[in-house]
Protein backbone atom coordinates (compact mmCIF):
# COMPACT_ATOMS: atom_id res chain seq x y z
CA UNK A 1 0.00 0.00 0.00
CA UNK A 2 3.01 2.28 -0.04
CA UNK A 3 2.27 3.26 -3.64
CA UNK A 4 -1.14 4.56 -2.55
CA UNK A 5 0.46 6.71 0.14
CA UNK A 6 2.91 8.02 -2.47
CA UNK A 7 0.02 8.87 -4.79
CA UNK A 8 -1.86 10.67 -2.03
CA UNK A 9 1.22 12.71 -1.14
CA UNK A 10 1.81 13.61 -4.79
CA UNK A 11 -1.82 14.63 -5.33
CA UNK A 12 -2.40 11.95 -7.96
CA UNK A 13 -6.19 12.09 -7.98
CA UNK A 14 -6.73 9.79 -10.99
CA UNK A 15 -4.45 7.07 -9.63
CA UNK A 16 -6.11 7.07 -6.20
CA UNK A 17 -9.63 6.99 -7.64
CA UNK A 18 -8.81 4.03 -9.90
CA UNK A 19 -6.72 2.08 -7.35
CA UNK A 20 -8.03 -0.87 -5.38
CA UNK A 21 -8.55 0.64 -1.94
CA UNK A 22 -10.74 -2.13 -0.56
CA UNK A 23 -8.17 -3.01 2.12
CA UNK A 24 -6.80 0.49 2.64
CA UNK A 25 -7.45 2.06 6.04
CA UNK A 26 -8.36 5.69 5.39
CA UNK A 27 -7.91 6.45 9.09
CA UNK A 28 -4.40 5.01 9.25
CA UNK A 29 -1.19 6.97 9.76
CA UNK A 30 2.15 6.60 7.99
CA UNK A 31 5.52 7.39 9.62
CA UNK A 32 6.48 9.63 6.67
CA UNK A 33 3.15 11.02 5.48
CA UNK A 34 1.06 11.37 8.66
CA UNK A 35 -2.66 10.86 8.11
CA UNK A 36 -4.30 10.69 4.70
CA UNK A 37 -5.34 14.34 5.03
CA UNK A 38 -1.78 15.37 5.94
CA UNK A 39 -0.48 13.54 2.88
CA UNK A 40 -2.94 15.16 0.47
CA UNK A 41 -2.40 18.67 1.85
CA UNK A 42 1.31 18.65 2.64
CA UNK A 43 3.01 15.75 0.84
CA UNK A 44 5.83 13.98 2.64
CA UNK A 45 6.47 15.13 6.21
CA UNK A 46 9.45 13.13 7.42
CA UNK A 47 12.22 10.64 6.73
CA UNK A 48 12.70 8.81 10.03
CA UNK A 49 11.28 5.34 10.65
CA UNK A 50 9.41 4.44 13.81
CA UNK A 51 11.75 3.31 16.55
CA UNK A 52 12.24 -0.42 16.51
CA UNK A 53 10.44 -0.93 13.21
CA UNK A 54 11.69 -3.62 10.86
CA UNK A 55 12.45 -2.49 7.35
CA UNK A 56 11.51 -4.73 4.46
CA UNK A 57 12.20 -4.61 0.75
CA UNK A 58 9.38 -2.08 0.22
CA UNK A 59 11.01 0.26 2.72
CA UNK A 60 14.36 -0.13 0.95
CA UNK A 61 12.70 0.86 -2.32
CA UNK A 62 11.12 3.81 -0.56
CA UNK A 63 14.50 4.98 0.76
CA UNK A 64 15.94 4.84 -2.75
CA UNK A 65 13.06 6.99 -4.01
CA UNK A 66 13.55 9.37 -1.12
CA UNK A 67 17.28 9.77 -1.88
CA UNK A 68 16.45 10.65 -5.48
CA UNK A 69 13.45 12.86 -4.91
CA UNK A 70 13.72 14.31 -1.41
CA UNK A 71 10.89 15.92 0.52
CA UNK A 72 10.49 18.82 -1.89
CA UNK A 73 9.62 16.59 -4.86
CA UNK A 74 6.19 15.85 -3.39
CA UNK A 75 5.07 19.49 -3.32
CA UNK A 76 1.98 20.42 -1.32
CA UNK A 77 -1.25 22.36 -1.63
CA UNK A 78 0.58 25.68 -1.25
CA UNK A 79 3.37 25.09 -3.78
CA UNK A 80 1.63 23.04 -6.48
CA UNK A 81 0.67 24.59 -9.81
CA UNK A 82 -2.99 25.50 -10.31
CA UNK A 83 -3.96 22.17 -11.86
CA UNK A 84 -2.15 20.40 -9.04
CA UNK A 85 -4.07 22.41 -6.46
CA UNK A 86 -7.34 21.52 -8.19
CA UNK A 87 -6.43 17.82 -8.11
CA UNK A 88 -5.42 17.96 -4.45
CA UNK A 89 -8.68 19.64 -3.44
CA UNK A 90 -10.66 17.02 -5.38
CA UNK A 91 -8.56 14.31 -3.78
CA UNK A 92 -9.14 15.84 -0.35
CA UNK A 93 -12.89 15.77 -0.93
CA UNK A 94 -12.73 12.16 -2.17
CA UNK A 95 -10.56 10.99 0.73
CA UNK A 96 -12.97 12.41 3.28
CA UNK A 97 -15.86 10.74 1.51
CA UNK A 98 -13.98 7.45 2.03
CA UNK A 99 -13.65 8.13 5.76
CA UNK A 100 -10.34 9.98 6.08
CA UNK A 101 -10.31 11.98 9.32
CA UNK A 102 -8.72 15.46 9.50
CA UNK A 103 -8.38 15.20 13.29
CA UNK A 104 -5.95 12.26 13.29
CA UNK A 105 -2.58 13.27 14.73
CA UNK A 106 0.61 12.80 12.70
CA UNK A 107 3.23 10.56 14.35
CA UNK A 108 6.37 12.11 15.79
CA UNK A 109 8.37 10.73 12.84
CA UNK A 110 6.72 13.39 10.66
CA UNK A 111 9.43 15.75 11.86
CA UNK A 112 9.75 18.03 8.84
CA UNK A 113 9.79 21.77 9.49
CA UNK A 114 8.58 23.61 6.42
CA UNK A 115 8.46 27.20 5.25
CA UNK A 116 7.12 28.48 1.94
CA UNK A 117 8.67 30.82 -0.59
CA UNK A 118 6.83 33.70 -2.21
CA UNK A 119 5.57 32.90 -5.73
CA UNK A 120 7.47 35.79 -7.32
CA UNK A 121 10.37 36.42 -4.92
CA UNK A 122 12.46 33.48 -3.67
CA UNK A 123 14.09 35.74 -1.09
CA UNK A 124 10.78 36.03 0.78
CA UNK A 125 9.76 33.06 2.92
CA UNK A 126 7.39 32.34 5.76
CA UNK A 127 8.39 31.17 9.24
CA UNK A 128 8.50 27.40 9.65
CA UNK A 129 5.62 25.06 10.49
CA UNK A 130 6.05 21.76 12.34
CA UNK A 131 3.81 18.75 11.68
CA UNK A 132 4.74 16.09 14.25
CA UNK A 133 1.99 15.23 16.73
CA UNK A 134 -0.48 17.69 15.18
CA UNK A 135 -3.61 16.98 13.18
CA UNK A 136 -4.16 18.24 9.66
CA UNK A 137 -6.57 20.98 10.72
CA UNK A 138 -3.98 22.41 13.10
CA UNK A 139 -1.32 22.20 10.38
CA UNK A 140 -3.51 24.04 7.88
CA UNK A 141 -4.24 26.74 10.44
CA UNK A 142 -0.54 27.02 11.30
CA UNK A 143 0.27 27.37 7.61
CA UNK A 144 -2.33 30.11 7.26
CA UNK A 145 -0.92 31.83 10.30
CA UNK A 146 2.67 32.01 8.99
CA UNK A 147 1.53 33.00 5.50
CA UNK A 148 -0.59 35.76 6.98
CA UNK A 149 2.41 36.98 8.99
CA UNK A 150 4.42 37.15 5.76
CA UNK A 151 1.77 39.40 4.14
CA UNK A 152 3.62 42.38 5.62
CA UNK A 153 6.37 41.84 3.03
CA UNK A 154 4.39 40.82 -0.04
CA UNK A 155 1.18 39.55 -1.56
CA UNK A 156 0.58 35.99 -0.38
CA UNK A 157 -3.15 36.01 -1.10
CA UNK A 158 -2.92 33.09 -3.54
CA UNK A 159 -1.58 30.81 -0.83
CA UNK A 160 -4.08 32.06 1.74
CA UNK A 161 -6.90 31.31 -0.72
CA UNK A 162 -5.62 27.74 -1.22
CA UNK A 163 -5.48 27.10 2.52
CA UNK A 164 -8.98 28.55 2.97
CA UNK A 165 -10.37 26.23 0.29
CA UNK A 166 -8.84 23.22 2.05
CA UNK A 167 -10.14 24.37 5.45
CA UNK A 168 -13.60 24.86 3.97
CA UNK A 169 -13.64 21.29 2.66
CA UNK A 170 -12.42 19.90 5.96
CA UNK A 171 -14.92 21.84 8.06
CA UNK A 172 -17.91 21.12 5.79
CA UNK A 173 -17.11 17.42 5.64
CA UNK A 174 -16.77 17.26 9.42
CA UNK A 175 -20.13 18.99 9.88
CA UNK A 176 -21.79 16.40 7.63
CA UNK A 177 -20.79 13.50 9.85
CA UNK A 178 -23.81 11.41 10.62
CA UNK A 179 -23.98 11.07 14.37
CA UNK A 180 -26.68 11.81 16.89
CA UNK A 181 -26.49 15.03 18.88
CA UNK A 182 -28.45 15.17 22.10
CA UNK A 183 -30.31 18.38 22.82
CA UNK A 184 -29.08 19.76 26.15
CA UNK A 185 -31.23 22.19 28.06
CA UNK A 186 -29.89 25.58 29.10
CA UNK A 187 -30.46 24.66 32.75
CA UNK A 188 -28.12 21.66 32.44
CA UNK A 189 -25.47 23.85 30.81
CA UNK A 190 -25.88 26.45 33.55
CA UNK A 191 -25.44 23.70 36.14
CA UNK A 192 -22.14 22.60 34.63
CA UNK A 193 -20.99 26.20 34.27
CA UNK A 194 -21.69 26.56 38.00
CA UNK A 195 -19.64 23.46 38.74
CA UNK A 196 -16.71 24.87 36.78
CA UNK A 197 -16.92 28.18 38.64
CA UNK A 198 -17.12 26.53 42.08
CA UNK A 199 -13.51 26.56 43.30
CA UNK A 200 -14.59 25.30 46.75
CA UNK A 201 -15.35 21.82 45.37
CA UNK A 202 -12.40 21.71 42.96
CA UNK A 203 -9.74 19.15 43.81
CA UNK A 204 -7.17 19.80 41.06
CA UNK A 205 -5.08 22.87 40.31
CA UNK A 206 -3.74 23.51 36.81
CA UNK A 207 -0.52 25.52 37.07
CA UNK A 208 -0.13 27.61 33.94
CA UNK A 209 3.49 28.62 33.47
CA UNK A 210 3.34 31.78 31.41
CA UNK A 211 6.57 33.48 30.31
CA UNK A 212 7.52 36.31 32.63
CA UNK A 213 4.23 36.19 34.53
CA UNK A 214 4.80 33.45 37.07
CA UNK A 215 2.41 30.55 37.59
CA UNK A 216 -1.32 31.17 37.21
CA UNK A 217 -3.64 28.77 39.05
CA UNK A 218 -6.81 27.45 37.43
CA UNK A 219 -9.09 25.17 39.47
CA UNK A 220 -10.81 22.08 38.08
CA UNK A 221 -12.48 18.84 39.14
CA UNK A 222 -10.67 15.54 38.73
CA UNK A 223 -13.85 13.60 37.97
CA UNK A 224 -14.57 15.82 34.96
CA UNK A 225 -10.96 15.80 33.73
CA UNK A 226 -10.73 12.01 34.01
CA UNK A 227 -13.97 11.51 32.10
CA UNK A 228 -13.01 13.93 29.33
CA UNK A 229 -9.40 12.90 28.70
CA UNK A 230 -7.64 9.52 28.86
CA UNK A 231 -4.35 11.37 29.20
CA UNK A 232 -5.55 13.27 32.26
CA UNK A 233 -7.11 10.10 33.65
CA UNK A 234 -3.68 8.46 33.55
CA UNK A 235 -1.92 11.53 34.97
CA UNK A 236 -4.36 11.79 37.90
CA UNK A 237 -4.18 8.10 38.80
CA UNK A 238 -2.54 6.91 42.01
CA UNK A 239 1.23 6.72 41.89
CA UNK A 240 1.60 9.52 39.35
CA UNK A 241 3.06 12.84 40.47
CA UNK A 242 0.05 14.80 39.27
CA UNK A 243 -2.32 12.43 41.00
CA UNK A 244 -0.43 12.59 44.30
CA UNK A 245 -0.04 16.37 44.26
CA UNK A 246 -3.36 17.14 42.57
CA UNK A 247 -1.48 19.56 40.37
CA UNK A 248 -1.09 19.60 36.58
CA UNK A 249 1.62 21.81 35.09
CA UNK A 250 1.03 23.36 31.68
CA UNK A 251 3.71 25.06 29.59
CA UNK A 252 3.50 27.05 26.35
CA UNK A 253 -0.13 27.92 26.96
CA UNK A 254 -1.85 31.00 28.36
CA UNK A 255 -4.29 31.06 31.27
CA UNK A 256 -6.99 32.24 28.86
CA UNK A 257 -6.43 29.20 26.63
CA UNK A 258 -6.73 26.84 29.61
CA UNK A 259 -9.98 28.53 30.64
CA UNK A 260 -11.31 28.18 27.07
CA UNK A 261 -10.47 24.47 27.07
CA UNK A 262 -12.11 23.88 30.46
CA UNK A 263 -15.24 25.79 29.46
CA UNK A 264 -15.62 23.53 26.43
CA UNK A 265 -14.91 20.41 28.52
CA UNK A 266 -17.60 21.29 31.04
CA UNK A 267 -20.28 23.00 28.94
CA UNK A 268 -19.38 22.70 25.20
CA UNK A 269 -19.55 26.49 25.01
CA UNK A 270 -17.80 29.68 26.05
CA UNK A 271 -19.05 32.18 28.64
CA UNK A 272 -19.39 35.84 27.72
CA UNK A 273 -15.95 36.79 29.03
CA UNK A 274 -14.29 34.25 26.69
CA UNK A 275 -16.57 34.68 23.68
CA UNK A 276 -14.14 37.08 22.00
CA UNK A 277 -11.03 34.96 22.59
CA UNK A 278 -8.37 35.60 19.97
CA UNK A 279 -7.41 33.11 17.26
CA UNK A 280 -4.04 32.64 19.01
CA UNK A 281 -5.82 31.72 22.23
CA UNK A 282 -8.08 29.23 20.44
CA UNK A 283 -5.08 27.64 18.70
CA UNK A 284 -3.26 27.33 22.05
CA UNK A 285 -6.36 25.71 23.55
CA UNK A 286 -6.62 23.28 20.63
CA UNK A 287 -2.94 22.36 20.95
CA UNK A 288 -3.47 21.58 24.65
CA UNK A 289 -6.60 19.60 23.83
CA UNK A 290 -4.48 17.54 21.41
CA UNK A 291 -1.91 16.97 24.12
CA UNK A 292 -4.62 15.75 26.47
CA UNK A 293 -6.38 13.74 23.72
CA UNK A 294 -9.70 15.52 24.30
CA UNK A 295 -10.80 15.02 20.71
CA UNK A 296 -14.32 16.42 21.08
CA UNK A 297 -12.80 19.71 22.24
CA UNK A 298 -10.32 19.63 19.36
CA UNK A 299 -13.23 19.35 16.94
CA UNK A 300 -15.17 22.21 18.54
CA UNK A 301 -12.13 24.47 18.44
CA UNK A 302 -11.34 23.52 14.85
CA UNK A 303 -14.84 24.61 13.82
CA UNK A 304 -14.51 27.85 15.79
CA UNK A 305 -11.16 28.73 14.21
CA UNK A 306 -12.10 27.76 10.66
CA UNK A 307 -15.49 29.40 10.73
Amino acid sequence: QHSLWEALAMGEESFVRSADTSTFDWKATHPHFGSVIHAVCFGRLGDKDDEGSDKGDEDDDEDQDKDVDGLDAYYDILMAHEEGVHQRLNLLRYAMEQGADPHIIAPKTCDDSRSWEHDDDADLATPGVHFAEKNAVTCLLSAKRVVTLAMAEGDWSRKVERIDRALDLVSRASRRRDFARASVSERVLDTWAGVLADASTADVVILVQEDGAGDARVHAHSAVLRAASPVLAAMLSQGMREGDRREISVRDCSRAAVKVLLALLYTSGLPAELADASADTLIEAMTLAHRWNAQHVVQMLAFAIAG
